[in-house]
């Protein structure tokens, strides 16, 4: 794969947010979510919030016209004490994404060092991230490994549960 530097990585601001959104969005619908209409309305008041005050940090590939091609991002946050991470704190990567027509250039492989590097400034010890399949050896290549974690929709448990009650 060619390593292209054409594009610059750099750390999101407000100006980026509705580009970033718009990013999320496509990276969920190619995933297959098919309603992302409440996520993307709620995004705009959380990264409003977020990216100033640091509680999130976006990154942004933008092509030498200035047009934003991909996103990454990470969140802090913190679990009871644990044997692999006394503090508690741990890193949460999401948002990864380049467009179709930019992939294939080693924008996603910079956009997740400056990942790795930023969760580093932050002190963190451990980042944990959902992969797509597309996505899964671009973090097998960078040294991600599989957790045994698992998860549950509590609307839906709540559903099936009162369903079941005589």
């Amino acid at each position: 794969m060619p390593v292209e530097a054409d594009h610059l990585i750099r750390r999101a601001d407000v100006r980026d947010i509705p580009d970033f959104i718009d990013l999320r969005r496509r990276m969920f619908e190619e995933v297959g979510f098919e309603d992302t209409s409440a996520m993307t309305a709620a995004s705009h008041d959380y990264f409003a919030r977020a990216i100033p005050s640091g509680e999130f940090v976006a990154l942004v590939a933008v092509s030498a016209d200035e047009t934003i091609v991909g996103s990454a991002g990470i969140a802090a946050y913190t679990l009871p004490p644990k044997p692999l991470e006394p503090s508690g704190r741990f890193g949460y990567i999401s948002s990864m994404y380049v467009l179709p027509d930019q992939r294939k250039r080693g924008i996603a492989q910079r956009l997740l060092d400056g990942l790795i590097t930023t969760a580093d400034d932050m002190d963190l010890v451990w980042v944990t991230l959902h992969a797509s399949e597309m996505g899964q050896p671009l973090y097998e290549r960078s040294g991600f490994g599989s957790w045994n974690e698992m998860g549950l929709h509590i609307p839906t448990a709540i559903a099936d549960r009162k369903a079941a009650e005589p």
